[in-house]
């Protein structure tokens, strides 16, 4: 039995205020020294023994700071032999440490020390008190019979106090003897603590001069639950109203449905959330708190909540109200700026105490310089850009309720909170100060628990406060559904072109290239970070293709730029012989094809009439001959295959449609001229589909035969179609497979067809509000679309776990990536 870990309970249970609902009836409390600030009451001594020895929280724990301490104070407890229940009390001593008292259950010996070497026993009487002194392996304590219980104490003046207390008939605490006569029969350990005692106990143990900054509670009693990966810690904090309490300043609330984490980024790594129904109350037990009287101004009157949110460095606050007039009028008395930004106006206001000495201490040491408003949601921080996240977040709905975190916890929380919270490790320090036990840290920081959650949820009762804290591994769920963002980063200037996956050889995994308006490239990782920049002399044209002309599994980037055709390598290097230059510029994008999928690459580069092709080497095709069209080429020319047949297909400015073979010469004449679309020649059902300006849709066989259907749509629509899928945007209306959904009104991009992990993903973009959205195959939405963006998608397996991901524009100088479950 680790013992060692039983008070790592004590430290964590204290340092989080954490209570419980127990039942029970026995004299054993007699026997605790009147001055123990904690006890814990074991209920099942082998079940408790294995819960301590398998929980990997306690484990990782055994690095903490006082551990030692408490290690070699605990050891002759590793001598107890009972397997019954008994009472466990920890309290000061004289020297800066501590001492315990155990009082068992049953009237059986209690030391075993059969097998134990390098011991003295000594019978020892004083004043009356017959006891015997223990020194085994370094280790002195003390046992006595006393009314036919030993009992086990690290200390002599301990067990004095305890004989002297039984004999003049002195009564233990009554609080304690209240918790002694509730037991949950279902928990194997219960622990209490006397909370305005308890703070020097803990100083001594583990040299922390201050762990709670204000009293907290008065009492707190607890059931333990230890899992394999789990510490559960639930119950009831009782409160002295005559007492100022932390927890008083809820007294005599009613705890509400927590909803600023509806608002709150998913990429927060610390969140509070505080409810109130009345703002009166709550002022009122705040001055008492504060022993200050005053006319508070009614400016946040109509404030209910408020939730606080570490987002890397940065501290944004949330007001959730039922009425935002005198927060909105008084906004706009300190403002000194305004900037817009998605839709939203942020406020640039100067710095005001109003905010902090409404609402001290849930918020302090905070300075609102930037706010907005969303719905009933006003969100304040020192910083604009974690405003804009904020925003962001808000219209992508990817908040902290969707994070991992959050979907952990969903079993171990209820749906209304006085004080909700939850953070990760990298969060965990603030969290705790914030609810002002930030000393706790200092047990926990030199354990690995970088993959735990750490979380508490109190609900205030008539005179009491309902506990649940909990430190729980993070799992990943497999029935999640909806969307989380992975990441964002910023570019030096705006977007010019769009992201997109490109894949990384060494990995296996998808890195992603963009271009700015500067005319960088960069390549970014899949973990958000720059691997370089590249300035190019102008806009890339059309796409980036990925190849790999080495074919050695290796792959390279090609482009064409304005009067350049570039092939660079995932270093950033420019592929020798390569890097073509075409006087006159104004090349069209880019065309590669691989007719018989072998990486025996056509690299198709063209310039008004003129077509050029080269090979791997880069050298000019000789066998092809298409090497002038008729009239300028529009877009990038494209391959198909129906059947064993490969098709070149070249859209002319004369409306001409160009279908050819691998030599260039006519494979299917085209008599029809065609007022060509923005949309892209595709191969539909084996037949080469096309759109005109006027809404006509041309289908051509591989005879040339053309029939035509008026689709009634307008000259901006957007087509793309598969094999066996089409789908058109027409307004504010996608077709899928002949299936319309009406989206909002909007300006949308032409819509993409993804094919991935046999699912067929339809994706297309309002531009205008800004909304991404998602469908399959069947018009059905994908769950967590619509998301914040400003761009068409590019989706892939960006990381091999078989849930896709996409890329896209964020805003105008950003891009973020969303992984779909």
């Amino acid at each position: 039995m680790r013992l060692s870990q039983l008070f790592l309970v004590f430290g964590i249970i204290f340092f989080t205020n954490c209570t419980s609902e127990k039942r029970n009836t026995s004299s054993l409390i007699d026997f605790i020294p009147r001055n123990s600030p904690v006890v814990l009451k074991i209920l099942d001594f082998d079940t408790f023994k294995s819960e301590i020895s398998e929980n990997k929280i306690l484990v990782e724990l055994q690095n903490s700071g006082g551990i030692t301490k408490i290690t070699e104070k605990l050891k002759p407890l590793t001598y107890v032999s009972s397997q019954k229940a008994g009472l466990i009390a920890i309290l000061n001593n004289s020297e800066n440490s501590f001492d315990f008292v155990y009082v068992p259950s049953d009237s059986l010996p209690q030391i075993v020390l059969d097998s134990t070497t390098d011991k003295t026993v000594e019978s020892i009487e004083k004043n009356n008190l017959k006891f015997r002194k223990y020194e085994i392996e370094g280790n002195t304590f003390y046992t006595s019979s006393i009314q036919n219980k030993e009992i086990v104490s690290s200390s002599l003046l301990a067990l004095e106090e305890v004989w002297t207390d039984i004999e003049n008939g002195t009564i233990v605490k009554n609080q304690f003897r209240k918790f002694n006569e509730l037991e949950n029969l279902s928990k194997s350990a219960q622990i209490w603590v006397d909370v305005n005692n308890s703070k020097g106990l803990f100083q001594n143990i583990f040299g922390i001069d201050s762990v709670v900054r204000q009293s907290y509670a008065d009492w707190i009693s607890l059931d333990i639950t230890l899992n394999d990966d789990e510490l559960l810690l639930n119950g009831i904090s009782i409160l002295n109203d005559s007492l100022k309490n932390y927890l008083g300043l809820f007294s005599n609330t009613k705890p509400l449905i927590n909803q600023t984490k509806e608002f709150t980024p998913i990429n927060a790594d610390s969140y509070i959330s505080y409810t109130f129904n009345n703002y009166k109350t709550f002022s009122k037990k705040q001055e008492s708190f504060l022993d200050t009287i005053g006319n508070k101004d009614s400016i946040f009157s109509a404030v209910e909540e408020i939730g606080i949110a570490d987002i890397d460095t940065e501290k944004i606050v949330l007001l959730k109200t039922y009425g935002t007039a005198n927060i909105s009028d008084y906004l706009k008395g300190i403002q000194i700026n305004s900037i817009e930004f998605q839709g939203s106006e942020i406020m640039e206001v100067n710095g005001d105490s109003a905010l902090q000495q409404s609402f001290y201490p849930i918020i302090k040491d905070f300075e609102p310089r930037f706010s907005t408003i969303i719905g009933n949601i006003f969100a304040f921080s020192s910083k604009q850009e974690t405003i804009e996240n904020f925003i962001s977040s808000s219209k992508s709905e990817q908040s902290i309720e969707k994070a991992l975190i959050f979907e952990n916890i969903q079993e171990l929380i209820t749906s209304e909170s006085t004080i909700l919270s939850i953070s990760n490790s990298k969060g965990l320090e603030n969290n705790l100060e914030q609810t002002g036990i930030g000393g706790l840290n200092n047990v926990l920081n030199k354990a690995d628990l970088k993959d735990y959650l750490f979380g508490s949820q109190i609900i205030a009762d008539a005179g009491f406060m309902h506990t649940n804290y909990f430190i729980k591994k993070i799992t990943e769920s497999n029935i999640k559904t909806g969307t989380s963002e992975m990441f964002k980063l910023q570019l030096d200037s705006d977007i010019s072109l769009n992201p997109q996956f490109f894949t990384n050889h060494r990995t296996n995994r998808k890195d992603i290239v963009v271009q700015d308006k500067n005319n960088v490239l960069y390549l970014i990782s899949y973990k958000g970070k720059i691997i370089w920049k590249k300035e190019l002399e102008s806009a890339i044209q059309g796409k980036i293709h990925e190849v790999d002309i080495y074919r050695n599994g290796k792959y390279q980037l090609a482009f064409t730029t304005n009067n350049r055709f570039y092939i660079v390598d995932r270093n950033g290097k420019e592929v020798a012989p390569f890097t073509f230059k075409f006087d006159g510029g104004n090349l069209n994008p880019l065309s590669v094809f691989d007719y018989s999928g072998n990486k025996n690459y056509r690299f198709v580069v063209t310039q008004g009439d003129k077509v050029y092709m080269y090979n791997n080497d880069g050298k000019i095709v000789s066998g092809f001959k298409y090497t002038k069209a008729e009239e300028n080429i529009l877009g990038a020319p494209q391959h198909f295959a129906i059947g064993t047949r490969d098709y070149l297909v070249f859209k002319l400015s004369d409306g001409s449609l160009k279908i050819l073979n691998r030599v260039g010469n006519v494979r299917v004449r085209v008599s029809e001229k065609i007022s060509f679309s923005e949309n892209e020649v595709k191969v539909h059902q084996n037949k080469f589909i096309v759109t005109s300006k006027d809404g006509i849709l041309y289908e051509i066989n591989t005879q040339g035969k053309v029939e035509t259907t008026d689709l009634q749509i307008n000259a901006d629509h957007g087509m793309d179609a598969t094999s066996r899928t089409l789908v058109s945007m027409n307004d504010n209306i996608l077709s899928i497979r002949g299936k319309k959904v009406a989206l909002d009104l909007g300006v949308y991009t032409k819509p993409s067809i993804f094919y991935l992990n046999d699912k067929i993903y339809v994706s297309v973009t309002d531009i205008q509000n800004l909304k991404s959205y998602l469908y399959d195959s069947q018009a059905e939405p994908i769950a967590g679309f619509p998301v914040y963006g400003a761009s068409t998608i590019d989706m892939a397996d960006m990381d091999n776990d078989n849930k896709p991901e996409i890329v896209l524009k964020d805003q105008e100088n950003s891009l973020v990536v969303y992984k779909v479950h």
